[in-house]
């Protein structure tokens, strides 16, 4: 069997999968039963020298139908004061003396607003820290996403914290800027220890159309918030692949993590780590017995006796346009043993292939002559019984 613990930072992990700072680490009560259930580590819900109280409502689910793809939130950092948390730290400390506590920390302009968070946090079990830079619902006052977005204020914040504790230093960055390399830099040099990529995409999640509010809505008013969930994965991935294959610094994987599979691939693109927000929220702690199942099977599977033998797998193969080799030239092939004849693929390829898919004896069918190998039709095959072949040569 897979060994699922892993070293980061200086810290052991009884597993790689912690609960990011979310609404499912708010209080010690919470983080006790995300321990009790198995999870890795917990990251505290962000701490502020001003606690915020939340709007209410503050949470608006991204579906369609039943489908949900996401999850908008405006929620805010901890309501609790950084001396409230000495007593929940102790709590916590009381059943689970040994298990990582991470402690998220939002600070402003000034070094004492994140300086007096630490020396009041730190002599009461915390095993590090994580900066808040990133945090889309705040815009204003040298706090969240303006920090996170600009490398001379980030560099500056990222200096008062290192000067004010020892502990290993994280730096929790935004995807909401067009290249994030830059700010993992500026995180290294200031002598940061690792960083997590990537906190929530700042998104709107509707308009309600009867009286044109923003969602979520507070007394009509709404504001953009942190858009999380599945639909954040494709570009939080981005982002840390990104930062695996420029920056040589330890990395934690975040965004869009619900299956054991999205942390695999987090793990091939760099993360030795990934937390989890949305998945636990929409599924409960429990969730943590899913994911290193899976992972531990992968791993078994595979031959990978660590979550370290997974570690950056793909970025030898991860290249840029030039690197592409443009006289590859494949076509679809469809496995009439899988096909059940529903037609999506033929739909898809009418309106956005090269035509070159039809239905014969209620199967689909491929024309070789006309494929142009673009590979939607592989996406929209509800029984995954399209692939990609050689194309023959003319």
């Amino acid at each position: 069997m897979a060994n699922l613990e892993t070293t980061f930072t200086g810290i052991h992990f009884p597993n790689p999968f912690l609960v990011s700072s979310s609404p499912s680490t708010t209080n010690a009560h919470m983080i006790k039963k995300a321990f009790r259930a198995g999870w890795g580590g917990v990251v505290l819900k962000t701490v502020g020298l001003e606690p915020t109280p939340n709007p209410s409502p503050r949470m608006q689910v991204v579906k369609d139908g039943r489908d949900k793809r996401g999850l908008v939130n405006i929620e805010l950092i901890s309501d609790l004061t950084a001396l409230q948390w000495v007593d929940e730290l102790k709590s916590i400390r009381d059943e689970f003396p040994e298990r990582p506590l991470i402690a998220s920390i939002m600070g402003g302009g000034r070094a004492e607003d994140w300086q007096e968070v630490v020396h009041l946090l730190e002599p009461h079990g915390v095993n590090a820290f994580e900066m808040n830079v990133s945090c889309p619902n705040f815009a204003h006052g040298g706090r969240g996403s303006q920090l996170g977005q600009d490398p001379e204020s980030l560099a500056l914040a990222i200096g008062w914290v290192r000067q004010a504790t020892s502990l290993p230093l994280w730096v929790k960055l935004t995807p909401n800027v067009a290249d994030v390399t830059p700010l993992a830099q500026v995180a290294k040099e200031m002598g940061a220890d690792a960083v997590v990529a990537t906190n929530t995409l700042s998104g709107m999640a509707g308009v309600d159309l009867e009286c044109f509010a923003p969602l979520p809505t507070v007394g009509g008013i709404g504001i953009f918030g942190g858009y999380s969930g599945p639909g954040l994965k494709a570009v939080a991935l981005r982002c840390a692949a990104s930062i695996g294959r420029a920056v040589d610094i330890p990395l934690a994987g975040c965004g869009g993590i619900s299956k054991w599979r999205d942390a695999a691939e987090y793990m091939t693109v760099g993360a030795s780590l990934v937390q989890v927000c949305t998945a636990v929220m929409w599924n409960g702690y429990e969730i943590i017995a899913k994911l290193t199942k899976g992972l531990n099977d992968y791993l078994d599977q595979h031959d990978l006796a660590t979550v370290n033998d997974l570690v950056g797998k793909a970025l030898p193969q991860l290249k840029n346009y030039p690197d592409i080799d443009l006289n590859i030239k494949l076509l679809a092939y469809v496995d009439p043993n899988k096909c059940n004849g529903c037609g999506l693929c033929v739909r898809a390829c009418d309106a956005g292939g090269f035509e070159a898919l039809f239905i014969q004896d209620k199967k689909a069918v491929v024309d070789v002559l006309v494929c142009d190998g673009c590979g939607l039709c592989i996406g929209m095959c509800p029984t995954d019984g399209i692939s990609m072949v050689a194309k023959a040569a003319p």
